[in-house]
């Protein structure tokens, strides 16, 4: 017995016809990924990790000035800048683990 009052608006399955979804997502990141460099995705995330950085400071104060009664917005805020900027953290690490292995490779 479903509760109506549960259901949100555009989130029941979708039939694809002919293509997997996941094959169709793979796709479609591919496409963007080629059009894009390399070092053109890694400075958009790492200007995404200091976008949300930049908005966990704020938020901060916020609260201190006391504009922000909630202190859960803040607390998200600065959960969601912590888990970006630990992404990029092991990304920047297996990226240099990756060069370290290719500079001891003997030719």
């Amino acid at each position: 017995m479903a509760d109506e009052s549960m259901r949100i608006e555009g989130l029941a399955p979708r039939r694809v016809e002919g293509v997997l979804p996941e094959l169709r997502t793979s796709r479609a990141a591919a496409d963007t990924t080629a059009a894009s460099s390399f070092k053109d995705v890694l400075a958009d995330a790492v200007g995404e990790v200091q976008r949300l950085q930049n908005e966990a400071d704020m938020t901060i104060k916020q609260v201190v000035a006391g504009e922000i009664k909630d202190v859960t917005d803040a607390m998200i805020a600065v959960e969601k800048a912590d888990v970006a900027f630990q992404t990029l953290m092991t990304v920047r690490n297996k990226i240099v683990a990756a060069y370290e292995e290719i500079m001891r490779t003997q030719i």
